[in-house]
């Protein structure tokens, strides 16, 4: 019959459906990903081959080509060894760079970021399913394996009932998933958030199942609890792991029954309300040393999703910040040091850290045309260490003009119009005197009458 794969003697599958299992079967890929370049565009990934590809300007056969005049021709060369993948300078005048620091070769993994001239290059290596790498973004921000993994489980448990535990790190946007969740399980009613941590525990009870009037001193009048207000919605339980111990069984009672009893009634109320939940806390544990009511744990773990911390993500991170500088009102751009130190920093507060920080960085960079890694929040802007400014671009090339900067050489420059030279030559004294037709005296008189200083710039 067509359709159908037939099955050879003693139960084995005949080759169509071997041919089946072997598509389904993970595979592990390198990649070069281009994240940042000095005209705000950068070329699509790579998949590495198994063999050496060489990034640059002109990197000849199936190389990885950089718009990017501070780069060299052939500039870098990343190349398989027997313990994993390395980056290899190849003489170049600026020099490679690997997670910040300047090597003349050196070992890569995943996350790995390059810097190349004022180009941004991750290094990825990571196991991926048939079709894993063509997700469509959806309201959940990010292009990472693990975000489309992330956004491939919620599109699958969303249309059910099945209660959800969201677990992560502060600030990984828990919340931000449960929304989605109740956005694409098409339910009717409201999702109604608690923090589970904020309520007191003697107010806890009333504020989930509600209460009559009277029940308790300052019971003025009766109210629903925040679950039948969910009814036919969504209850997201955030912190659920800092939920009173004494209301614990109250809950689990009242999930497993699908009703309400309001303190100081009798009386119950049917309660139609998808449940998702949310911790920082390894919840699973303190259901093993019984800090935590181990049935109300399995009753709200029936499908675990678990948020990648941005760190894991870099791929992420600068449209993310582009994303925040938007939002923050801001037309600003990035400067490669200050994009290369929103790569390299760990983020221990993940998104919510980043979000903050930009909104920080566009009101510092007020005036001037991109944050630069100065306006950046220290503990980020502090990952980088001091480095000399860019080499003088290889013989016979000249010096290229800024078009976007649309500032005339032959001008004297406001401190707007410098500053968007200085952010070109990255802070370079000799190429900006070049760039104006003006020796370095002159260019150091205006950056003091303008308080400018060009290390900031590098």
């Amino acid at each position: 019959m067509v359709g159908k794969s037939k099955r050879a003697p003693g139960g084995r599958s005949t080759a169509p459906e071997l041919a089946s299992q072997e598509e389904r079967r993970p595979f592990r890929v390198q990649q070069l990903v281009p994240v940042f370049g000095p005209d705000g565009h950068h070329p699509p990934r790579v998949t590495l081959r198994h063999s050496a590809l060489v990034l640059g300007r002109e990197p000849e056969g199936d190389g990885l080509t950089l718009e990017d005049p501070e780069a060299s021709r052939r500039h870098a060369v990343v190349e398989p060894t027997p313990d994993g993948w390395t980056v290899r300078d190849l003489g170049s005048h600026n020099g490679t760079y690997v997670d910040g620091v300047r090597c003349e070769a050196g070992a890569v993994r995943h996350g790995s970021v390059l810097r190349l001239g004022r180009s941004l290059v991750l290094f990825l290596d990571q196991w991926v399913l048939p079709g894993e790498l063509r997700v469509p973004e959806t309201s959940l921000r990010g292009m990472s394996l693990t975000m489309q993994r992330l956004r491939r489980e919620i599109a699958q448990v969303a249309p059910t009932t099945v209660p959800v535990l969201v677990l992560g790190e502060t600030g990984v946007g828990k919340e931000l998933v449960a929304r989605e969740i109740h956005r694409l399980s098409q339910r009717t009613g409201e999702l109604v958030a608690v923090n589970c941590a904020a309520i007191p525990a003697s107010l806890a009870e009333a504020e989930l199942f509600g209460h009559l009037s009277g029940a308790f001193t300052g019971a003025t009048q009766s109210r629903d609890g925040l679950m039948a207000a969910a009814n036919r919605g969504t209850l997201f339980l955030d912190e659920i792991g800092e939920l009173p111990p004494e209301v614990q069984p109250k809950l689990l009672r009242a999930l497993a029954e699908g009703e309400v009893r309001p303190v100081g009634g009798t009386a119950v109320r049917r309660v139609d309300a998808r449940i998702v939940s949310a911790t920082r806390r390894p919840l699973v544990e303190d259901a093993r040393s019984e800090t935590f009511r181990a049935d109300l744990y399995a009753r709200l773990a029936g499908w675990r999703l678990e948020i990648p911390p941005l760190r894991e993500r870099r791929e992420d991170i600068l449209p993310l910040a582009m994303h925040f500088l938007a939002a923050a009102g801001s037309r600003l751009g990035l400067s490669t040091h200050a994009a290369e130190a929103l790569l390299l920093h760990g983020y221990p507060f993940n998104v919510r850290e980043l979000e903050r920080a930009m909104e920080a960085s566009a009101v510092r960079a007020q005036g001037e045309p991109m944050v630069r890694r100065t306006h950046l929040p220290p503990e980020i802007a502090t990952v980088l260490a001091p480095r000399p400014p860019p080499a003088d671009p290889e013989p016979k090339r000249p010096t290229p003009i800024v078009p976007e900067a649309l500032v005339p050489a032959s001008e004297t420059p406001d401190r707007a119009a410098l500053v968007q030279i200085l952010e070109h030559f990255e802070g370079n004294v000799e190429r900006t005197a070049s760039y104006f037709g003006k020796n370095r005296k002159q260019i150091y008189r205006w950056l003091e009458a303008e308080g400018l200083d060009p290390a900031d710039f590098r």
